[in-house]
């Protein structure tokens, strides 16, 4: 049976913890945050203008590929590198939530170059960040020896790590003045701070849609297990939302053109992927899944569903944001 577009984000496939809460975190949205966020969304930590955190999580996004100049990218004689680039928007680069508005790359997140030119050394590589604004993005320890400038931008690439899978929230609604209990943060009537629950568990593993944001889909098939995977809400081919308001749930899919053989930032850049492919659902070696004619579990034709795992989180990665 042919699968069709029918994506309802991460869902949470096993775990540690036991049902219904699993390994579930509690964490913060701001009540000024008005991006929504659904249940089965990533989310990332928020941070401000300077980079650092802020401690609240918001939607999380994919890699933010970077507009830089000519020369936009330069070492110090301390081999300090430093990225200029134009401000990112939610109209430059689709992956950013519209709040807030103002984004610089975490402090702590990845940061990868490919294809640049230097008059005397070469700046491609992958960087952690140590300091940003919405303009720029400091690196240290780049390996440059001397003072040096890129001659061509190449391709400069951010990659956050996610703080888990979003599950539902609590807070005290301005409309009806008592404590309510939603499966997404609709963006707006939280009196106070929002509780939000989060799997955090790095173990976790997550049942999720494939589809491709670019280009026609193909089935994510038996030779991706391994590989790591993005996200994305918008579809090839389909009228798209960001999350579906009625029942509160997540329509982020796994991205099949995030996968190697389509890599923008270069192979290695992948590493810095949110997920990895753990399995296919209800792959059976050899023979037909008997749940083969449900929706997602036909694993040769494209949207079908795989099984996930943290790669690129904050309980994994070494340096926090």
């Amino acid at each position: 049976m042919a699968n069709t577009f029918a994506p309802n984000g991460f869902q949470q496939y096993q775990g540690t913890g036991s049902s219904p809460t699993y390994e579930q975190t509690q964490l913060a949205i701001a009540t000024a945050n008005t991006t929504p966020i659904f249940f089965g969304d990533p989310v990332t930590q928020a941070a401000g203008t300077t980079g650092l955190g802020t401690g609240y999580v918001t939607q999380g996004y994919g890699p933010v590929t970077l507009t830089v100049g000519a020369t936009g990218i330069a070492t110090s004689a301390a081999g300090v590198l430093t990225v200029t680039f134009t401000a990112a928007t939610t109209s430059t680069s689709g992956n950013l939530p519209s709040s807030p508005n103002s984004w610089a790359p975490p402090v702590g997140s990845i940061m990868v170059i490919n294809g640049s030119a230097a008059t005397s050394a070469n700046l491609n590589g992958v960087f952690t960040i140590t300091s940003s604004t919405t303009t720029t993005a400091v690196v240290a320890n780049s390996g440059a020896t001397a003072s040096t400038t890129s001659t061509a931008s190449g391709t400069v690439t951010i990659f956050v790590p996610i703080a888990g899978v979003f599950v539902g929230c609590r807070y005290l609604s301005t409309a009806n003045k008592y404590p309510v209990w939603r499966n997404y943060w609709p963006g707006s009537d939280a009196n106070g701070d929002v509780t939000a629950y989060v799997i955090t568990d790095p173990n976790a593993q997550f049942l999720v849609q494939t589809a491709n944001s670019n280009t026609t889909a193909t089935p994510v098939g038996f030779a991706n297990v391994g590989q790591n995977i993005g996200f994305s809400f918008s579809a090839s081919g389909f009228t798209t939302v960001n999350g579906n308001t009625a029942n509160g749930l997540s329509t982020f899919f796994a991205d099949q053109y995030s996968l190697v053989a389509n890599s923008v930032a270069g192979p290695a850049a992948n590493a810095y992927l949110p997920f990895r492919i753990i399995a296919l659902a209800n792959y059976v070696p050899g023979a037909v899944s008997p749940l083969v004619s449900i929706n997602g579990n036909d694993s040769t034709t494209a949207y079908n569903k795989i099984v996930v795992a943290f790669n690129n989180s904050m309980p994994r990665q070494l340096a926090g944001i």
